[in-house]
């Protein structure tokens, strides 16, 4: 094993932590003029010069209200916060808003560690199979998990329907059932289509997902009682929540079962036509 095969075995992901926390506790940037010279911390900065415009400021005056709010502490920690995604977002907000409105002004001087932070909290993200989506628009930057299942379906969706599926793993939607009932139904919408085009070796899975679609108050509304001629569900928020997981993974599957089978009746036709073109010759 060589020196960087022995490195690589050593991540520690509370001690990146910390070490993150450490630059951006310690960076400090400079503001030259004419006829004065300002130091900032990183969220003295944030605050004075990006926070009063930022559009995702709502009614906060200082980074300190933010992270009461938010529960998170940007100081050395002892154990890996359980909200630790929640804690990267915040740096990652606070760092890349600076650098995309600050970084390039000539009379701001930035030290070395404020790019090392933004390439150390890259390299912890990925470690954490994490990758960043940036709303430019919205101006705010949330970190979503990487699913291959679910970036492989956004990949052949619409832009709207691709969001929908990639924030459905977000973690602000764990236990809100609103909000993945409506994300579930986008997904639904734009394959409509192909889940009533199932294939024969694959029928119970189409059938399946459309089953839940139409019971559990995603296409139709499977709660009111009187007067309602759909079928009625009576379950747990819990356990609806634990469905809606279901069916969000079954969308997926059966749009990729569509997307491979089509894939592999183009191969097939074109591993046809070459033996076609050697029986000519």
């Amino acid at each position: 094993m060589n020196m960087f095969e022995i490195l690589n075995t050593k991540y520690d992901t509370l001690k990146e932590v910390n070490k993150i926390a450490y630059l951006y506790n310690n960076i400090i940037i400079k503001e030259v003029g004419y006829s004065f010279n300002n130091e900032y911390s990183v969220e003295k900065l944030f605050e004075t010069k990006v926070l009063p415009h930022w559009k995702q400021r709502r009614s906060y005056l200082t980074c300190q209200e933010i992270k009461n709010d938010l529960e998170i502490a940007t100081t050395s920690l002892g154990e890996i916060p359980n909200n630790i995604i929640i804690l990267l977002e915040y740096y990652e907000n606070i760092m890349f808003f600076i650098y995309a409105k600050i970084f390039r002004n000539d009379s701001f001087i930035f030290p070395n560690d404020f790019t090392l932070m933004f390439q150390n909290l890259d390299i912890l993200i990925e470690n954490l199979n994490y990758e960043i989506k940036l709303f430019g628009e919205e101006e705010k930057i949330i970190l979503l998990p990487k699913k291959p299942e679910a970036i492989a379906v956004a990949e052949i969706s619409s832009e709207e329907t691709a969001l929908a599926i990639l924030m459905y793993n977000h973690h602000s939607m764990k236990g809100n059932i609103t909000g993945k009932r409506k994300l579930l139904y986008q997904i639904s919408l734009e394959f409509e289509t192909l889940l009533k085009q199932p294939h024969k070796n694959y029928n119970d899975f189409f059938e399946k997902t459309n089953g839940l679609l139409n019971n559990l108050h995603i296409r139709h509304d499977n709660k009111t009682k009187e007067g309602n001629k759909n079928n009625i569900i009576n379950i747990g928020d819990k356990e609806l929540e634990n469905l809606y997981d279901e069916v969000y993974q079954l969308l997926l599957f059966c749009v990729l079962i569509r997307e491979n089978l089509d894939r592999k009746k183009r191969v097939s036709e074109f591993l046809e036509s070459i033996k076609e073109n050697q029986c000519k010759d």
